[in-house]
């Protein structure tokens, strides 16, 4: 005989709990039980293994050598900020338009860096198309499109401003 209600999802929990749909159950907080976990578990502590100046240095080079190499989006980036420098350059922006401008450009790849980072966590955790990753993901990305809108307009206004300067149209 044929069952005629459809097998639960480990996800979606029975709709007649009253619980909205769609959500995961949460097991109940047991104080008592963690405190017993953390006494079992010597040398587990608030820090992590301490490193020098030189190696968080070296740690972060090496990071950074597998951001650019992991995606080509950094080459992207790099060839619109030389574009930028050049123009900003050549339009003779003062100290605090080159400020804004570095800045601008530093967290357009600060994002880059996060997205890649995402990304590369999505693919160690396992499949990056399984939904929840890709909903991690994508946010990463808009991350990325929300910082690369965002510089873009500071970059239009500082080199249109200088234009306008130099046309005389501002004083």
């Amino acid at each position: 005989m044929i069952d005629p209600t459809p097998p639960q999802h480990p996800i979606d929990p029975d709709p007649s709990a009253g619980e909205p749909k769609g959500r995961l159950p949460v097991p109940e907080f047991d104080e008592r039980r963690l405190q017993l976990q953390l006494d079992d578990a010597p040398g587990i502590t608030a820090q992590a293994g301490r490193r020098g100046t030189k190696d968080k240095f070296v740690a972060g080079v090496r990071g950074l050598k597998h951001a650019i190499r992991g995606d080509s989006s950094f080459f992207a980036h790099f060839y619109r900020g030389v574009m930028i420098a050049i123009v900003a350059g050549l339009l003779g922006v003062n100290q605090w338009s080159w400020c804004l401008l570095i800045l601008a450009g530093s967290l357009v790849l600060l994002a880059e860096i996060c997205h890649s980072a995402v990304d590369t966590l999505a693919r160690a955790i396992g499949d990056p198309d399984e939904p929840r990753l890709t909903i991690a993901r994508e946010i990463a990305a808009a991350g990325v499109l929300v910082v690369a809108f965002s510089s873009g307009a500071v970059t239009v206004i500082v080199l249109v401003w200088k234009l306008a300067q130099q046309l005389g149209w501002i004083p």
